[in-house]
């Protein structure tokens, strides 16, 4: 057993990249730069404190949810540290571990507003997503929800990284109605109706709409092809930015 352990570290080791190696591929990626940007906006203050924290505040939390949600992300989770400050950032981090490693697991039921982050971090899902809050805005309303809407929906659906999505519960801290939002789409995208308290998240009852059990649209093609499309746009003068920023500032979890 040990034999086999000492095999694991060593292959763990030889695989590790160097993390500002690590930082520059996210950065350059862009549903990663725009994960990465979010940690270096959310997490700067609990990394420049004079003490070391004993505690991952909420929007850091959720900014390195969604960053270790990519592939990207995971590198700079093996990264290998090659100076003082890169390790000493490790080690702050290192309080945020347990909630990020819970909440990446697949089964693992997160709040509406990580959902969207983990999706946003995808350049796909985004866009999906871009698509779902364009042309969804009567749905939101309770209004009613167009041919476009529900084809935004399932296109949405489908991507990976939406997953969380399906089962995510409304903290009551998101910027829109999330209960009324998930009940609108059940009612008038789905015929379905469900209780508001079926969306709201009561810490010890997590009762969630099952979006599973929807009909799937499959007059999407179109609407696919302009997504996949528009995700290769990227502008070279902000990736610079964030890898200016990366270099002092992003270490993550090893």
């Amino acid at each position: 057993m040990l034999s086999v352990l000492m095999v694991l570290a060593f292959i763990s080791a030889a695989t590790a990249i160097p993390c500002e190696l690590a930082n520059q591929r996210c950065a350059y990626r862009t549903g990663c730069g725009i994960a990465l940007q979010e940690y270096i906006r959310s997490c700067t203050a609990m990394l420049h404190s004079d003490h070391s924290p004993h505690r991952c505040p909420e929007e850091c939390k959720n900014a390195l949810i969604a960053l270790t949600s990519t592939d990207e992300g995971q590198d700079l989770m093996t990264c290998e540290c090659t100076e003082r400050y890169c390790k000493d950032v490790k080690q702050r981090v290192e309080v945020c571990r347990p909630h990020v490693m819970k909440a990446v697991k697949k089964d693992t039921i997160v709040t509406c507003e990580v959902a969207q982050l983990i999706c946003m971090a995808d350049a796909t899902c985004s866009k999906a997503l871009e698509y779902y809050h364009r042309y969804c805005q009567s749905m939101f309303k309770g209004k009613k929800c167009s041919f476009r809407c529900k084809n935004s929906i399932m296109i949405l659906k489908k991507q990976e990284k939406s997953a969380k999505l399906d089962s995510c519960r409304c903290n009551g801290k998101e910027e829109y109605d999330c209960p009324r939002i998930r009940m609108n789409m059940a009612r008038l995208c789905f015929n379905q109706t469900i209780e508001m308290t079926q969306v709201i998240d009561n810490e010890s009852n997590d009762i969630k709409p099952d979006f599973d059990t929807f009909k799937e649209n499959t007059n999407d093609v179109e609407f696919s092809s302009n997504i996949n499309k528009s995700c290769k746009i990227s502008t070279f003068s902000w990736l610079q930015l964030i890898v200016s920023l990366t270099v002092s500032s992003t270490y993550l979890l090893s």
